[in-house]
Parts: structure tokens; sequence; C-alpha cells
């Protein structure tokens, strides 16, 4: 259990939206290490990876890649916020309404 009474539950069954899937797949990096860092980054704001959105993830990208810098060297951090970014841009586009 965890200090809020929660059971503990392993990182990776820790199942998201697509939006969520799609930027822990985007980072490149071990999997179940990202879905962690994710969800503890998702925490900080009362966020869950089943609700995330689009505004939630732009907003934490500064915290993300504060804590990639922190996991691996800053070349391929960097790489992996750059993923994270175009998932994010890729988001915008198809959200984005076409005037026919």
């Amino acid at each position: 259990m965890d200090s809020r009474g929660t059971p503990t539950v392993r990182l990776d069954a820790v199942n998201g939206n697509a939006l969520f899937e799609k930027a822990v797949r985007s980072i490149a990096l071990d999997e179940a290490t990202t879905r962690w860092l994710f969800v503890s980054v998702l925490d900080t704001i009362g966020a869950t990876a089943a609700k995330l959105t689009a505004d939630e993830l732009g907003n934490l990208l500064p915290e993300l890649d504060r804590r990639l810098r922190k996991l691996v060297p800053e070349t391929a951090a960097e790489a992996a916020v750059q993923r994270l970014r175009r998932v994010l841009f890729d988001q915008a586009a198809s959200a984005t309404p076409t005037s026919d």
C-alpha cells in the first residue's frame, strides 16, 4: 500500500487513454520506467493516465523534460522530449477542424 492507503499496482499494468499510450511509446525508453515517470508527474497535478488531456501533457512537458534529464544522458533526453512534442503537435493537428 502507498501512503494514501491505495494498493500498490505494478506500473506496467497502468493503462491510459490513447494520448497517454502514444506519449509513453514516443519516449522510446524502457516502458515500465516511462510509465512510472508519467504517472508520478501526472500525480503532481492530480491527473490520471486514463484521462490525460493534451493541455495537461503540454503543461507537464517541462517537468517531464527535467526528470528525463536525470534518468538518461542529455542527448537521449532531448530526443525523447522532441518525440513527445511531436505527439502533442500531431494531437493538436488532428483536433483542429479542417474547412472543406
